[in-house]
């Protein structure tokens, strides 16, 4: 027996089926509940109840299928009558495996020459990506990096970046299902993302850069058509946010005072990786002062802008400074690790003054990052210092950096771009296969 609220019904699908249960009882719950008067809530609880009550005594009837079922598509090749750019696209609309603009028809021949760029068995099970939990098969990344527009060179990055997100740590189920606006973002490091001309200089949350827009799409395609997070269905996002297309960058490594961002996860900076951030859309941050502490406080109040996810929930949030920014805050004596500690700590705040319900949620949600000083409850932005990634991205022309707030529960991931026996690639064409 399963309770739930009505937004969330093909979620509770998607679950009874990986469950082997298609035919488990299921009560609705009326969704919002917050708000409404208390006879309503009591209305709709003995509801519910009654709903219960005949679920876990009366035999089941016929099993229900999960509306939206994802991934099933791209088993078995297809004849179309007329094979027009147009008449694909059409069909594929219509199937809902797409994103919303055109893609490229996925070709026997197009993800071939797709797959010729991995060492991995095309049939190769990555893992199960929620919330649909359909097995997610190195074949089934090729057809959805073609479908995006990815050149056969991007492949190995498209094929780290999905295993990142398949780690249980990055929560994928959650980031599918929320109400929240969090997507998928990919930061590339190392060798492979100048030799694929990645940006991670100007304008590199916007349009322009062919492998970045691909990249970043391909991602988003196999969480549509293998995951099962199609909009209204299993992706509940109230808003969205833009990198929700798909989003992938770099980082300005060549103009960053610091080490690259994943040699401080354990990496050599000859190695080349990518890490998965489950972010919302980049708040912006400006600060006119080339004063590093000012910089730093500026950052640390944005952090715990109101209403951000950073407020609610424990996770890794990222900070991305441009390299002018990085640039004063290194020549003020602060390494990655000192701009952490920095951040953390005076970007604590007080907790009081919220809402009934924030108040609560927020205490259970965010417990681990709550701590009593001097009598007073205080509430942090991470776990510990280490929680909060810094990374040196962006044009040098402007006082800008940005916090992206993550979603709840959710890790930074990083994979190297690997051989299938683990072995890291200097480059991409290690990996052709002639």
């Amino acid at each position: 027996m399963t309770l739930v609220a009505t937004t969330f019904k093909v979620l509770a699908n998607y679950e009874r089926r990986s469950l082997g249960m298609p035919e488990m009882p299921m009560a609705i719950v009326p969704y919002p509940m917050g708000g409404v008067s208390t006879e309503e809530a009591v209305q709709r609880s003995l509801a519910a109840l009654n709903e219960m009550i005949t679920g876990l005594t009366v035999q089941p009837a016929a099993a229900v299928t999960a509306k939206g079922k994802a991934g099933s598509g791209f088993d078995a090749t297809m004849t179309l009558d007329d094979g027009s750019f147009d008449a694909v696209n059409r069909y594929f609309y219509e199937k809902r495996w797409g994103d919303g603009l055109p893609i490229v028809p996925p070709t026997q021949d197009l993800v071939q020459t797709m797959l010729r760029h991995t060492d991995l068995a095309p049939n190769k099970v990555l893992g199960k990506m929620g919330p649909s939990w359909n097995l997610t098969t190195v074949h089934h990344v090729a057809v959805n990096a073609v479908m995006a527009g990815c050149r056969p060179e991007y492949f190995p990055v498209v094929v780290a970046g999905i295993d990142a997100v398949l780690d249980p740590e990055f929560n994928i189920y959650g980031v599918q299902g929320t109400t929240n606006p969090a997507g998928v973002m990919l930061l590339v490091n190392g060798p492979i993302a100048r030799e694929l001309d990645i940006n991670g200089g100007t304008n590199l949350f916007g349009q322009g850069w062919y492998a970045n827009g691909t990249i970043g799409r391909a991602v988003r395609l196999c969480l549509m058509n293998i995951g099962g997070g199609l909009p209204g269905e299993g992706d509940m996002s109230t808003l969205g946010n833009p990198n929700k297309w798909g989003s992938c960058i770099a980082e300005n490594e060549a103009q960053s005072p610091w080490p690259p961002f994943h040699v401080g996860r354990g990496f050599d900076a000859g190695t080349s990786t990518v890490t998965a951030v489950a972010t919302a859309a980049p708040q912006n941050v400006i600060e006119l002062s080339a004063d590093p502490i000012a910089i730093l406080d500026t950052l640390a109040r944005a952090i715990f802008s109101g209403g951000s996810n950073c407020v609610y929930f424990d996770h890794q949030p990222m900070v991305v400074l441009s390299p002018i920014q990085a640039r004063h805050v290194a020549n003020g004596g602060f390494d990655r690790a000192a701009v952490q500690r920095y951040l953390w700590e005076h970007g604590k705040m007080e907790f009081k003054g919220f809402a009934y319900t924030s108040d609560i949620t927020i205490r259970k949600w965010k417990a681990a990052c709550m701590k009593v000083e001097n009598g007073k409850e205080i509430l942090y932005p991470t776990r510990t210092p280490e929680d909060i990634g810094v990374v040196c991205a962006g044009g040098n022309n402007g006082p800008h950096s940005a916090v992206l707030a993550t979603f709840n529960g959710t890790k930074l991931i990083t994979r190297a771009i690997t051989r299938a026996d683990g072995t890291p690639v200097k480059s991409v064409k290690e990996l052709q296969k002639k």
